[in-house]
């Protein structure tokens, strides 16, 4: 369990200095990696991670910190390595609640530009969380409480990982270039990344040619960074001071855009090491890229080579917005939005926070709007639309709309009682000047915010009259099949259920004819509520399972947990009461990962769903309504794992009889002291293990025993 990447290239050396941040890292909660650029911190402590990755029952964990800008983005950063949604504003808080009864190991790459916010967030996580430790990589100690720091020093076998990547650029070192490469390591003072970006050059140099060049540069020259661009050409200089403006790395298409990249000079600096390819993906090593960010700052160059990276990205956005309702359109932007993520976020921190640049800024945060509301990042995005409106507090078509999206994300996350001043404004300006899209979108926010405080009644006539100013329009729109979806669901909890079910078959039939695939999801939603509602409950089923599926594409974690919420109730009513419990842990754990509040705070949800609570307790008994309920709430810790059980054939641990397989060894060690009546408290510190990680393990073994409660493990331990 966890995010440690493979490894592109052979890990040569370091085998005492492993073993010593082993050591290390066994009595202190937190350990960094300190040393200069381009010594290995990094290599290093992965290495590390991957060997001790057994002795954490949940798992090593990585954060990348070398694209996050702004230190505001650090807790969501790394909440988004443990998958938590990005679903509220308080990523910190939620953060803590997912690690609090956790075991596991925690690394963070690249600490340096964000100390401070690296040392605060790690001292809350460690006095929350007591049974995780962090692993950092930092130029300097952090400076927390308790902190053990480990002092990489240069590589000791430097010559062989010389002759490792000679090899791989097929140069064979023999025995007459041993005393030049012994040499060339030395003034490179055994630093690995210089040596493997000198290497590089045995493509076109020989040893002696190579260790002829690093004679002949000025005193001080040596700096292999430095070195490296000397040798450069004149293009290639130019590309890599240009390609530093990427953050988390980037394309073709997108090197061609911004730096008017020739595939020959980009080559030089892939055969170089300057650039590597990664998963169908390029990226300079975040040394490198500083490296060349100092090199565009000191040629004056830096804000020009920003615009162009912004409007690359802003061309981009702009299209898929308004390619949004078109046939397959709409998986091709989650899947050029997903990775550029932290680009867009130097876009747009570019724009806002610079003189004359605030107008595009808006624009870029409003042609994201599909982004942020529909593929899983409505948090951010409200935290991008309220700075970009407060940038640009004059009326404007691009404010009208950032109103609305806004608005829209702060329904999302929980906040739908303090959206009425933003969609007023958005109508307001709409009204002026006679733009009925506009309109119709300040009125679905509107409605939304009558229907989550309980006003059905008040939002019926105003998503009705959005409906008739979009149809009106004649153009193809995603909000207008989603008005569908949200006018169905009022119509359902006021005893319209029939009309609701028409309503939600009507927008399905233009979802089919345009091929519009993220409202099908909300609609497939509002048709299941509606048959929810009149007792159809297989059709609901099926619908709801493949609302899940559509949701999970464009990672719309409200979409999805949503769906599975009204899915328990379907359960319920089905008579399957143990699989409505574990589905009802699913949901509250990921409501509880998540966020935001439960149901959106909307009052009928809240209401439907503690019915469904009580009565399928009732049913089953407060013991066995608990165990299943932890169950899901189990799964529902991986949320892939908790969605595959949700579409799959039945319930991924549920099952009359043994389902899971025979037990593991400490699985039959926990059912031991299950039967010696432990509680889980007690058998967490007995073997040493998080009260989490104990009650995980309990689960697991009802599980694969078919049992619903602890008398019986213990019956069955006593027959062995």
């Amino acid at each position: 369990m966890g995010t440690l990447p493979a490894e592109l290239t052979s890990f040569i050396g370091r085998r005492q200095e492993l073993r010593d941040v082993r050591a290390v890292l066994s009595t202190g909660r937190l350990v960094t990696l300190t040393g200069p650029g381009g010594v290995g911190k990094t290599r290093l402590g992965l290495r590390t991670a991957a060997q001790v990755a057994r002795t954490f029952p949940d798992g090593v964990w990585l954060a990348e910190l070398a694209v996050v800008q702004d230190p505001a983005d650090l807790a969501r950063t790394v909440s988004a390595a443990f998958g938590l949604r990005d679903a509220d504003d308080d990523p910190v808080g939620r953060l803590t609640k997912y690690l609090e009864d956790r075991a596991l190991l925690l690394v963070l790459d690249n600490c340096e530009h964000l100390r401070d916010a690296c040392a605060e967030l790690i001292e809350l996580l460690l006095k929350a969380a007591p049974g995780i430790r962090v692993l950092a990589t930092s130029r300097q100690r952090l400076g927390v409480r308790g902190e053990r720091v480990y002092s990489v020093q240069p590589l000791a076998e430097i010559t062989e990982l010389f002759e490792d990547r000679a090899a791989a650029v097929g140069c064979r070192i023999d025995a007459a270039d041993r005393a030049q490469v012994v040499e060339i390591c030395r003034r490179l003072d055994g630093i690995p990344l210089a040596v493997e970006l000198a290497a590089a050059w045995l493509r076109v140099l020989s040893v002696d040619d190579l260790l002829a060049r690093m004679e002949t540069l000025a005193p001080g020259r040596a700096e292999i960074l430095d070195w490296s661009w000397e040798l450069c050409t004149p293009a290639e200089r130019l590309l890599w001071s240009r390609l530093s403006a990427f953050v988390g790395g980037f394309d073709l298409a997108a090197a061609e855009s911004v730096s008017c990249a020739d595939l020959e000079v980009l080559s030089g600096l892939v055969d170089k090491s300057i650039v590597q390819s990664v998963g169908g993906r390029l990226q300079l090593l975040e040394t490198v890229r500083q490296y060349g960010l100092e090199r565009l700052r000191a040629d004056g160059s830096a804000d020009a080579v920003r615009v162009l990276h912004r409007d690359h990205y802003l061309r981009l956005a702009e299209r898929y917005s308004r390619d949004w309702t078109r046939a397959n359109a709409q998986i091709e932007a989650h899947r050029f939005t997903e990775p550029e993520h932290a680009n867009l976020r130097a876009a747009l921190e570019f724009s806002l926070s610079t003189p004359g640049q605030e107008a595009t800024g808006l624009r870029l945060v409003v042609a994201l709007h599909y982004h942020w509301l529909f593929c899983g990042h409505p948090a951010e995005g409200r935290h991008w639309l309220e700075r970009a409106l407060e940038q640009n507090p004059g009326p404007s078509h691009d404010r009208a709309q950032a109103l609305w999206m806004c608005a829209f994300a702060r329904c999302l996350t929980g906040y739908a009682s303090t959206v009425r001043p933003y969609g007023v404004e958005a109508e307001a300006w709409a009204r002026d000047n006679g733009d009925d899209e506009v309109l119709a979108h300040a009125l679905l926010v509107l409605g939304g915010y009558w229907f989550l405080t309980g006003d059905g009644s008040r939002c019926e006539p105003l998503f009705e009259q959005a409906i008739e100013l979009l149809e009106a329009t004649g153009r193809p729109s995603s909000v207008l099949l989603q008005l569908h979806s949200a006018l169905a669901q009022p119509y359902v909890w006021q005893g319209r259920a029939l009309e609701g079910l028409e309503l939600a078959r009507r927008g399905l039939e233009l979802c089919e004819a345009s091929g519009e695939q993220f409202a099908r999801s909300s609609l497939l939603f509002a048709r299941s509520l509606a048959q929810w509602a009149l007792e159809a409950y297989a059709e609901a089923e099926a619908g709801l399972v493949e609302a899940v599926k559509l949701a999970r594409t464009f990672n719309d974690v409200l979409g999805t947990v949503i769906a599975v919420e009204v899915l328990c109730w379907v359960k319920a009513a089905q008579g399957e009461h143990s699989r409505a419990a574990e589905l009802l842990g699913i949901a509250d754990r990921i409501w509880s990962t998540g966020g935001a509040s439960p149901m959106l705070g909307s009052l009928h949800m809240r209401e439907a769903h503690d019915t469904c609570a009580a009565e399928v307790s009732e049913a089953l008994g407060a013991e066995r309504y608990r165990v299943a309920f932890e169950r899901g709430a189990a799964l529902a810790a991986d949320f892939d794992r908790a969605i595959t059980a949700v579409v799959g054939a039945g319930p991924a641990s549920v099952g009359s009889g043994r389902t899971g397989g025979p037990l593991s060894a400490r699985e039959e060690q926990v059912a031991e002291l299950v039967g010696q009546g432990m509680t889980n408290k007690e058998i967490a510190a007995r073997l040493v293990i998080s009260r989490r990680t104990a009650e995980s393990h309990v689960v697991h073994i009802l599980d694969k025993l078919g049992f619903s409660t602890r008398s019986q493990i213990a019956s069955w331990v006593a027959q062995r």
